[in-house]
């Protein structure tokens, strides 16, 4: 039985059976016979002592805020937890999933430090890096995935999105494209600030003037209907060429400015990041800076055996490269 249960059965928190295993203070007496009663009916052992397991166990704990950038972009965060769990059943190992958000967050947490794993992969889209230290509590070994964790003592695997907007602008430019605009999400995700970041390093190498950002939401249809807002209160004009944060803002933006009666590539050129399936089904297809799901998941479950293997080694923030897929949604600029 878990703490929890034990917690429940009691009538008391989870913290209080946990001062009791430990014994600590804070507990009266008479709770602390009650809770200890229970114990020694079900045959409790604390992980401590109870029998070396033969299996590894993993527990992924899925982290979101808004949930906008892991819910809701098209299956690109779903795909990476596909190849963890293909990597995990390839070792042998037991995966244990849980999802939290700032009001479930404590408990994951207590949940996470009661009943600790041999390691913990957090999915961190939506963390931001200051607030790392919510889990460092958490004991077992943990890598951080989809969040560069930048001057954080903890293993990671990313995109590298600096490197991936730069390709894709040094790409429009190379296509003869001198207005690249900006396609930003307007709520805060580290991936897309850093992709941002790597627009206007490109921008400034290439002696190019970055206009204003078009602000979206980072979702398919949040930034349709921001776009379609924008065309209609007059305040944005489809022209030149345009690298969007990510795929679903590409495609939703498109369908507005479609409706709008623009032309894509004709009007303006666009490209996405992360090749979601959606990409090559839209009209036109989408290029895109494609992202391999099956890398990071991959390089997490391995970097995380060498993390509980050698727990002293340096940390490592591991990076994974964009590749060009190009389409029909892009077009030399002397053909706009």
């Amino acid at each position: 039985m878990t703490v929890k249960e034990i917690a429940a059965m009691a009538g008391v928190s989870p913290a209080t059976v946990s001062l009791v295993l430990n014994g600590k203070k804070g507990v009266s007496a008479q709770t602390r016979a009650r809770v200890q009663q229970i114990l020694d009916e079900v045959n409790y052992l604390p992980r401590s002592q109870q029998p070396k397991k033969s299996r590894c166990s993993i527990r992924f704990i899925k982290y979101s805020v808004h949930g906008m950038a892991v819910e809701e972009n098209q299956g690109f965060v779903a795909s990476i937890i596909d190849h963890i769990q293909s990597e995990c059943r390839r070792y042998s190992y037991d995966l244990i999933m849980c999802g939290c958000d700032n009001s479930t967050l404590r408990e994951t947490l207590r949940m996470a430090a009661e009943d600790p794993m041999d390691g913990v992969i957090l999915l961190g889209t939506e963390l931001d890096p200051a607030d790392f230290a919510l889990f460092q509590d958490i004991k077992s070994p943990i890598v951080v995935i989809d969040n560069s964790m930048r001057h954080q003592d903890v293993d990671s695997v990313v995109m590298a999105n600096s490197s991936i907007a730069y390709s894709a602008v040094q790409y429009l430019y190379h296509l003869g494209h001198r207005n690249i605009g900006y396609f930003k999400t307007s709520v805060t995700v580290s991936n897309l600030t850093e992709r941002y970041a790597g627009y206007l390093e490109a921008l400034a190498q290439l002696g190019l003037q970055p206009p204003e950002p078009v602000l979206l939401k980072p979702t398919l249809n949040g930034a349709y209907n921001d776009m379609k807002r924008l065309l209609a209160e007059g305040l944005y004009r489809p022209q030149g060429a345009v690298l969007a944060d990510n795929d679903s803002m590409a495609i939703g933006a498109a369908r507005a400015i479609q409706e709008a009666g623009y032309r894509i590539p004709r009007d303006i050129s666009l490209i996405g990041v992360d090749d979601i399936p959606f990409s090559a089904m839209t009209i036109p297809p989408l290029t895109t800076m494609r992202i391999s799901r099956a890398a990071i998941g991959i390089l997490t479950v391995n970097l995380l055996r060498q993390r509980i293997k050698y727990p002293d080694w340096p940390y490592m923030h591991m990076q994974i490269t964009g590749t060009l897929v190009e389409r029909d949604s892009t077009a030399p600029a002397q053909q706009a």
